[in-house]
């Protein structure tokens, strides 16, 4: 047992940690049960911190994180996470402390990629599944965006409410990956004026004011249209 309550036997299989960067803790199996692998084995990332940055324990998403740099820590710290560093994580902890709550759009400079973070204290469902020391510390739940199946998502949406048909789907597709209409009417194997007359289809049963609002519409955090 560790000053922090951690069993330093446990179940779970820490992640390689980067060079001077120690894996977090994991969940104390012992002092849970079987209800660890609840948080062992949901999709996103998980954090438990204290209310100083303090790293308590973490589940094998947010650990392989920290093996690849993503989340960082110094002598038991959260240091840094995505572009967020020390005194941004420490305001967002105080934050969420004070408001019950809070959310973060995050982003990754490696590559680039973009998500959000939600902090909020400890419920007592998440307090059991980590041990009783843990019933003051914040939960950080880290989402990273999937572009692709929001794109597809929307364009689903876009198709149902709008009453698009399979080519008009698939043209708008085609056209929310880059392609430009010459490219479309090659892939498609159609004449350009007939993909343009698609385009017109689209834009009126959509309502948009042009292909590139449409655009938008199918890949941004814009309202869609209807």
């Amino acid at each position: 047992m560790n000053e922090h309550g951690v069993s330093s036997s446990t179940a779970a299989v820490p992640a390689r940690a980067s060079p001077g960067q120690p894996a977090p803790p994991a969940i104390d199996r012992r002092r849970t049960g079987h209800s660890w692998l609840l948080l062992e084995l949901l999709p996103q990332p998980l954090l438990l911190v204290s209310p100083q940055r303090r790293l308590l324990a973490g589940n094998s998403h947010a650990r392989r994180l920290m093996g690849d740099g993503r989340i960082q820590l110094h002598d038991g710290q959260l240091t840094a996470l995505a572009q967020l560093a020390s005194l941004q994580l420490s305001q967002l902890l105080a934050q969420a402390t004070e408001a019950g709550g809070s959310n973060m759009g995050v982003w990754f400079e490696r590559d680039m990629t973009t998500g959000w973070l939600h902090v909020a204290p400890t419920t007592p469902l998440a307090a059991m599944l980590a041990g009783t020391v843990y019933r003051e510390a914040l939960l950080l739940t880290l989402h990273l965006d999937r572009p692709a199946l929001t794109q597809a998502a929307r364009i689903d949406a876009l198709a149902m409410c709008c009453k698009l048909s399979a080519t008009e789907r698939y043209v708008l597709m085609l056209l929310s990956d880059g392609l430009v209409v010459d490219a479309v009417a090659r892939q498609l194997g159609l004449q350009v004026s007939t993909v343009r007359s698609h385009v017109r289809n689209l834009l009126g049963k959509t309502q948009a004011p042009s292909l590139m609002q449409l655009l938008r519409w199918t890949g941004s955090a814009a309202s869609l249209p209807h």
